[in-house]
């Protein structure tokens, strides 16, 4: 019975993908002013993820797309692809 178990939770997941140095750097004459960078800030940089295990690890870690809502639709595509996931990684686990 307790083999059976999956749970689930939802985070959000801070990420920055910060420009490399040669990304950041430009051509200025030297009397230009000094450019001056934004700072990121990491609460606009957010996703939220959807993870699911179960006694043994993980099974699916489901990140939403930015603007989504979750709804109806958007909870019914995870638990598809947690289906598939548990087919996938535990066979036998939805046939006992």
């Amino acid at each position: 019975m307790l083999s059976r178990i999956v749970t689930g939770d939802e985070t959000w997941v801070s990420h920055v993908t910060p420009e490399s140095k040669q990304q950041s750097m430009e051509w200025r004459h030297t009397y230009s002013p000094v450019r001056v960078k934004d700072r990121q800030t990491l609460s606009q940089r957010k996703i939220m993820a959807s993870v699911f295990r179960d006694r043994h690890g993980v099974l699916l870690v489901d990140f939403m797309q930015l603007g989504t809502t979750i709804n109806a639709v958007a909870y019914g595509q995870t638990l598809r692809k947690l289906r598939r996931a548990i087919q996938n990684k535990r066979r036998g686990m939805l046939t006992e």
